[in-house]
């Protein structure tokens, strides 16, 4: 509103989105990658993979073995949507750990606890 001199807010953001005027302002402004979406989208079909081996499969007879999965698939989604995300701060600020984000660095454990379940998930006998 103070660079375009109107006083609504949708008209302003309107006058910088459509006026040549406001070009050079528009053209500063970094595009972002919508980090969100492309999480939820993923989520989506790790829910259907999840629904198809659970009804589909024998998989839901292994004791452990859907949720080390939801793990395993759940916080790799996690740890590559973080490269396009902007850093949150947290573990970057210390040199040992800026190799990856504070998001990967939590999803890591995550992973590895999944990849135990399913490595240990048994038959489950019916009674």
């Amino acid at each position: 509103m103070q660079i375009t001199q109107i006083g609504d807010k949708n008209e302003a953001y309107n006058a910088i989105v459509t006026n040549p005027q406001f070009a050079e302002y528009l053209a500063t402004v970094t595009p972002k990658h919508p980090a969100q979406l492309y999480e939820a989208i993923c989520y989506v079909f790790v829910f259907a993979i999840l629904m198809f081996l659970y009804w589909k499969t024998e998989a839901r007879n292994k004791a452990g073995y859907l949720f080390g999965l939801f793990l395993i698939l759940l916080w790799s989604i996690r740890f590559v949507v973080e490269f396009v995300k902007e850093s949150q701060g947290g573990f970057e600020q210390y040199p040992i750990f800026n190799a990856l984000s504070t998001g990967q660095w939590l999803s890591i454990p995550f992973i590895f606890i999944g990849i135990y379940f399913v490595w240990k998930a048994k038959e489950v006998k019916e009674a």
